[in-house]
């Protein structure tokens, strides 16, 4: 079980919530460490990462370390994060973002029984990715295998608790997607390491 994973994914979602609203964000995780990009620029982006700092700060119980556009913090016992600013997402509309910081939090906790069945053994390293664009959200889960032999077995492992389970073979080993009973997609990858 991929707990530690699945304990992440839910100290963010507590982050999120304690956040307030939050520009766009991408979320990569991972079992020990959060990369959070604000999608933003200018007084927004500024804004976002404030309201970060000053949540982090309070969940971590002490002060986050930050500059203008870097935040690094311990979120919880071997968990890190580090967030920055990124360009705004591409074909974004000012005042028409249908998405919100609450929605993602929701989302998160929805995926936190998932994480958790997911084998931490047959995964080691996976990164959960959660985009959202500002119109909807993205799921990825990205895993690797030892060996393009490998490449099947951690396809079938990343998709553990997804229904209507679709790969098909690439280039670069192993693209596919699935659905949570929820409904929700989320996107697979596995990469061969040799």
């Amino acid at each position: 079980m991929s707990l530690s994973l699945a304990r992440c994914v839910e100290a963010v979602a507590r982050l999120l919530d304690a956040c307030g609203p939050l520009e766009p964000v991408r979320l990569c995780m991972s079992e020990a460490d959060v990369q959070a990009q604000v999608c933003a620029s200018g007084p927004a982006a500024s804004a976002s990462m404030a309201r970060l700092a000053a949540a982090c700060g309070e969940a971590a119980g002490t002060p986050a370390q930050r500059d203008e556009s870097v935040l690094t913090v311990d979120l919880e016992e071997e968990l890190v994060l580090v967030a920055a600013v990124d360009t705004p997402v591409r074909g974004a509309v000012p005042g028409g973002r249908l998405t919100s910081t609450a929605a993602a939090a929701e989302l998160l906790r929805t995926l936190v029984p998932w994480t958790a069945g997911l084998d931490q053994e047959q995964l080691p390293g996976a990164q959960l990715w959660v985009e959202d664009d500002g119109r909807g959200f993205t799921v990825r889960l990205l895993a690797t295998a030892a060996s393009g032999d490998d490449v099947d077995r951690v396809a079938a492992a990343a998709g553990a608790g997804l229904e209507r389970i679709r790969t098909r073979r690439t280039d670069s080993g192993m693209d596919g997607q699935g659905r949570l009973p929820c409904g929700r997609t989320v996107h697979l990858g596995v990469v061969p390491l040799s």
